[in-house]
């Protein structure tokens, strides 16, 4: 699934897979869009005698999975499913939540519009490497970045000398030779915990979208469509086994 390809594809991405990480955010956007926009249409269905919202409706919606997911929040509440609402989150949480959506709707296109016009909008990368920065700061444990680190500099003392490094970041600024051999270390770690955030997010969701699943029994012999909520059954909100998890499902 979506969901799936972007975790693995997250998990795997660094500075020198690059590449990677925009993988991860298209599909990642794709899956919590069609997450929420199947809650939103199975609720719809249940309040109106299960015929589905028009196209018009849908369309209106768009691709803004900050305004998909508010509405998810209200739908929960109201069958008694909650999930958290967007001011409940922490900053990283949110703004992860309205890269996805921005994603979505403008800056999956930022490569292309950089070819053809003047630039509008932020590089998704840049905003991104904010984001892993915020997770290294706050949820990596300190030890961890004090290896990768010590373990760089080691190699730098042996070969800086003799060593000309022509990178760049994610944030598009020059990288030193330390900062090439140790980002893949640390955006490792980040990303292991940027998944378990995702995870987070992604389970409260998936307990609701069983709710309004399970509202097909109550519509006669044959439910009307299926339970979706089995889709995610591969969704396990365990730290430990998220943390080591490289591919999903």
């Amino acid at each position: 699934s979506s969901i799936t390809n972007g975790l693995t594809e997250l998990r795997s991405a660094h500075i020198h897979n690059k590449g990677a990480f925009y993988t991860a955010l298209f599909n990642l956007s794709v899956g919590f869009e069609r997450l929420l926009k199947a809650i939103v249409i199975i609720d719809h269905m249940l309040y109106h005698q299960l015929a589905v919202p028009t196209k018009r409706q849908l369309q209106a919606r768009g691709h803004n999975i900050v305004d998909l997911y508010d509405e998810s929040e209200r739908i929960g509440a109201s069958r008694n499913s909650p999930i958290p609402g967007r001011t409940q989150l922490d900053t990283i949480d949110g703004e992860l939540l309205q890269l996805l959506s921005d994603f979505a709707r403008v800056t999956r296109y930022h490569n292309l519009d950089a070819l053809s016009a003047p630039q509008t909008s932020d590089d998704p990368l840049g905003r991104l490497n904010q984001l892993l920065l915020a997770i290294l700061v706050r949820d990596v444990p300190q030890r961890q970045k004090d290896k990768i680190l010590n373990q760089a500099n080691i190699i730098v003392n042996q070969i800086d000398d003799i060593t000309h490094t022509v990178m760049h970041g994610l944030d598009q600024r020059p990288l030193s030779t330390a900062d090439a051999l140790s980002l893949p270390g640390l955006h490792d770690q980040s990303a292991q915990f940027a998944v378990l955030r995702i995870i987070k997010l992604l389970s409260p969701l998936r307990d609701l979208l069983a709710n309004v699943s399970r509202g097909a029994y109550n519509c006669g012999p044959v439910p009307p469509f299926p339970q979706m909520h089995e889709f995610l059954e591969w969704l396990w909100d365990d730290r430990k086994y998220v943390l080591r998890k490289k591919r999903w499902p």
